[in-house]
């Protein structure tokens, strides 16, 4: 099982940033952002105060390990989830997801793992902030999203947790950037399940 605990923190750390970054979608309005194809890197997070290696390197270097088979099989899973990889600058990496201006409308971007819930919202002209629980796992968290006109943004999110027993605070920093209004065949974000 060389090749199980390398894989499963790729995919945890990916849908992790993924679903951090659209925590906010649930605020009532839409997002002043441009449907298309957006590119979202992340920082390294800070956990309890110490700030970690950069996941997006490890995440890059990960990948060239595994065998072709595992990094197609990695992608398709990806994929499948409206999440594709790129490579990013530094020697990290980034993902893409589609999202269409149906789903900014109907607050359908975000695209969640866990099961998560807004509990207080505000927007302050071109910044957002929210609080949230969630279960599986059990955390609480508040979030700050900043809108930089229409192609940009910074989202910055702080959660709570425990590991083993002990509390865990993780600061993460996602950037977000309109790439396309073409989305080049890929799935939209946060589409509704199909019956």
């Amino acid at each position: 099982m060389p090749h199980h605990a390398p894989t499963t923190r790729l995919k945890t750390c990916l849908l992790a940033g993924v679903t951090l970054l659209h925590l906010s979608a649930a605020l009532a309005e839409s997002p002043p952002i441009k449907p298309g194809l957006w590119e979202v890197t992340t920082s390294s997070p800070q956990i309890n105060g110490q700030t970690m290696p950069d996941m997006s390197a490890q995440m890059a270097e990960q990948m060239k390990k595994m065998p072709p088979q595992m990094r197609q099989q990695i992608e398709a899973q990806m994929k499948a989830k409206g999440v594709q990889m790129a490579p990013a600058g530094g020697g990290g990496m980034a993902v893409r997801v589609c999202i269409t201006q149906e789903a900014l409308a109907q607050n359908r971007w975000q695209q969640t793992e866990g099961r998560c819930q807004n509990t207080a919202m505000n927007k302050s002209g071109a910044t957002w902030t929210w609080s949230f629980t969630c279960t599986e796992p059990p955390a609480t968290g508040e979030g700050r999203t900043t809108f930089q006109g229409n192609e940009a943004y910074v989202n910055e999110l702080h959660m709570n947790t425990e590991r083993k027993g002990k509390p865990m605070s993780t600061v993460m920093t996602h950037r977000g950037k309109w790439l396309s209004a073409d989305c080049g065949g890929l799935k939209p974000a946060g589409s509704p399940p199909k019956p």
